[in-house]
């Protein structure tokens, strides 16, 4: 059991950010030998203190010299941890290095605990023992909060968040020139409406300039790479990374940090119904709901724009806002949210031609980027399967209203 609380790959990258960004002063007070699982790393730790001690500069030469002289079995750990990429977040990453460390003392108590009762030592005993060994890990992980001055501080020297534009006009007019980063955006729509054709619209717009990583697991990459080539689409194909497997919500998420680490901003997944949640044991909404947290989590934390197109049931929606199928807070969690709705089918003059086949309404009923609720007709081309704006007509900006009498929110004209 203990052996499953530990994280590696964590260690590495912690590791090795210190040494390639030289700054181990700004986790010096808080992270210890203690902290690391193998007895490797706590010696490249070591390494690295003795090194700060004499006010050397790091880097992986320097290191190996260090560890020549107090234990050369761990050069082989050094080159692994050489590997790894740097974290973006060396702070957040030494909160959860010890977060892991925290684990394994608990489950350590646990079992020291079983012991003590077997003996059928005291409560009052076996009390202070817990107390003792909590309120050192309390200690040990120490506060996350800082003060306004230093988060100022901080972002003031980040280059801006990138604006996406996704090369859809009626998006990109509304949303003042496209898409900001740390926002997670769920499509939504009417069956057979074209949530997967918008995202890979915009998928295939965005990796003309930015990377992208796409999840279809809705489709096979083989048929994407078809039909895709029947269509002649253009996309920068070195900047469109795919994962095909690993449907579980933790190897998704796994996936989105990797991608985070190399710089990757944008991603798309299609779509809620193939992506599992085998860890949770709760109900079936706490298992949906945790899908929706886990990936808002990821877009603020690492500021990315992740597109998720999301299912809805008939007794999902309620206020005028589109809630995702299976869980109440899914909504809660979005930025924004889009919807694709199709329209009635229209004949004219007897015949057996749909003239409204190919429209859509495209609503969008959430939006945290600039508070602006919208909708317009939108048209699919048949030919490209891309949507347009039909005579690119303005957007009608609209607003939500509780009507007493079905207790639901209706569109109402702004003046």
């Amino acid at each position: 059991m203990i052996d499953d609380l530990a994280n590696l790959e964590l260690e590495r990258s912690f590791l090795s950010s210190i040494i390639k960004a030289n700054n181990f002063t700004e986790i010096s007070e808080i992270v210890k030998e203690d902290h690391f699982t193998i007895d490797g790393h706590k010696k490249v730790y070591g390494a690295i203190k003795n090194l700060d001690n004499r006010h050397r500069d790091l880097s992986l030469v320097v290191v190996g010299e260090e560890l020549r002289k107090i234990d050369p079995d761990s050069l082989s750990h050094l080159k692994l941890i050489g590997s790894e990429e740097p974290t973006s977040d060396i702070k957040i990453t030494a909160m959860e290095l010890i977060e892991w460390h925290n684990k394994r003392e608990l489950y350590k108590l646990s079992i020291k605990i079983q012991e003590e009762l077997r003996e059928r030592k005291s409560s009052s005993l076996i009390t202070k023992g817990i107390d003792d060994v909590t309120v050192n890990l309390d200690v040990a992980i120490g506060s996350r909060a800082k003060t306004y001055e230093e988060f100022r501080i901080y972002y003031e020297k980040q280059p801006p968040l990138p604006l996406f534009e996704t090369g859809v006009s009626f998006i990109d007019d509304y949303l003042k020139g496209g898409v900001t980063a740390g926002q997670l955006i769920l499509v939504m729509g009417d069956p057979e409406a074209g949530k997967t054709l918008l995202v890979t619209q915009i998928l295939h717009n965005i990796s003309q300039g930015f990377p992208t990583l796409f999840f279809p697991f809705e489709f096979t990459v083989r048929d994407y790479i078809s039909n895709n080539k029947k269509r002649q689409k253009n996309i920068n194909e070195k900047n469109l990374f795919i994962v095909n497997d690993g449907f579980d919500l933790s190897d998704v998420a796994r996936e989105i940090k990797i991608f985070a680490k190399k710089g990757g901003r944008f991603v798309a997944i299609d779509s809620q119904m193939r992506v599992e949640n085998s860890e949770n044991n709760g109900t079936a909404e706490q298992s949906e709901s945790e899908k929706f947290s886990t990936l808002a989590k990821l877009a603020h934390s690492l500021e990315l724009v992740i597109l998720f197109i999301t299912q809805q049931g008939k007794a999902d929606t309620a206020g005028g806002v589109h809630t995702p199928m299976g869980t109440k807070k899914g909504g809660h969690e979005a930025n924004q949210i889009w919807y694709i709705h199709k329209l009635k089918p229209k004949y004219e003059d007897g015949s057996d031609i749909d003239i409204n086949a190919h429209k859509r309404l495209l609503e969008v009923s959430k939006n945290k980027q600039n508070g602006r609720h919208f909708k317009t007709e939108i048209t699919l081309n048949p030919a490209n399967l891309e949507f347009v704006r039909k005579y690119n007509q303005t957007p009608t900006e609209i607003v939500f209203r509780n009507d007493e009498n079905d207790n639901i929110e209706i569109p109402e004209m702004l003046d």
